[in-house]
């Protein structure tokens, strides 16, 4: 009897294809940016995404705390929802790695933190409070029924962050489940978001392995940051060919 197991899309499997290109996979070391396949899966993830560049990591994990990171000076405060994976999921790593203050808003039942509660959020300049950084969405949200989060709405904040000097980034594990329900493309859809962060092992069926998004600048921060985690990788080139 065949059994469908329904827990997660984490327990996807990869295809018989992506499996051959495993076994296929012609070699390079990553951590000198010579593996040809994790080069041209960052290529095509930047060109997907609408963003200059993209950096592949272990896990979503990884990637959330590497952009907070980079993202967050030390004592610095982000703000995201009380049921964002971030803040539930992550064993607290922005706090534990970055000394990362986090801020939590109540989402509601869609995934969406009202604009108002961002907007008061935003620390005012006195040396008694953090510094506020960022402010991290994720979409779609695992913990709110897997809502999709519209343009119109990340837009808005953007307008709040850009007007306040902050970066946003976004938890997009499962950001092209978005871009379906949403119709629209990803570079579109998150035209004017600073970093995300997209998973290649949820519904997208590879074994293993993430992406971050961004600025060029940004990248290169975040490829250093990867390194001193322990995610710089040798011939990786079995990670990015499934995806």
């Amino acid at each position: 009897m065949k059994v469908i197991d329904l827990r997660s899309d984490t327990v996807t499997l990869p295809s018989s294809e992506m499996r051959q290109s495993i076994f296929d996979a012609q070699l390079g070391d990553d951590v000198f940016q010579e593996d040809q396949n994790v080069n041209l899966l960052e290529k095509k993830a930047a060109t997907i995404s609408g963003k200059e560049a993209a950096l592949l990591v272990p896990s979503g994990t990884m990637g959330n705390l590497i952009s907070f990171l980079v993202h967050c000076p030390r004592g610095t405060e982000a703000i995201l929802g009380n049921k964002s994976h971030t803040f539930i999921y992550e064993a607290g790593g922005i706090s534990a790695f970055g000394g990362i203050h986090s801020h939590q808003l109540e989402n509601s039942d869609d995934g969406l933190i009202e604009l108002e509660l961002i907007k008061n959020a935003i620390r005012t300049d006195n040396v008694h409070f953090p510094q506020t950084s960022l402010i991290s969405l994720e979409n779609t949200h695992n913990m709110c029924f897997g809502s999709p989060i519209s343009k119109e709405y990340l837009d808005s904040v953007y307008e709040i962050a850009h007007s306040n000097n902050l970066k946003l980034h976004i938890d997009g594990a499962r950001i092209f489940n978005a871009t379906v329900a949403l119709d629209i493309s990803l570079s579109k859809l998150i035209q004017n978001i600073d970093s995300i962060t997209f998973c290649l092992s949820k519904g997208l069926a590879c074994p293993v392995g993430s992406i971050i998004c961004g600025t060029k600048e940004f990248i290169d921060s975040a490829r250093r940051m990867r390194k001193a985690l322990g995610g710089g990788m040798r011939q990786a080139g079995i990670m990015p060919l499934p995806g």
